[in-house]
């Protein structure tokens, strides 16, 4: 399966990039992130995170979808 994953803010800048697409064997976006931490360095943890699946806030455990759009969003900081 493929999705379009989006990168925001910190994680946008650690990726180089604002979006890439990925051809998935787990639907997973737990196991998404885990690869994609590994292989940008992401520096939070999935739990601290918002999930958006085709641009609507998503459960964390909301299994992806062949051609599904996923972002995760980090902690907001600043004022």
């Amino acid at each position: 399966m493929n999705v379009e994953i989006l990168y925001f803010a910190q994680l946008a800048d650690f990726a180089g990039k604002t979006g890439e697409t990925r051809t998935l064997e787990d639907p997973s976006p737990a196991k998404l992130y885990a690869e994609l931490q590994q292989a940008y360095h992401f520096p939070h943890e999935f739990q601290q995170l918002q999930v958006a699946i085709n641009h609507e806030l998503s459960a964390h455990q909301t299994e992806l979808k062949d051609g599904d759009s996923i972002a995760f969003l980090p902690p907001m900081t600043g004022g």
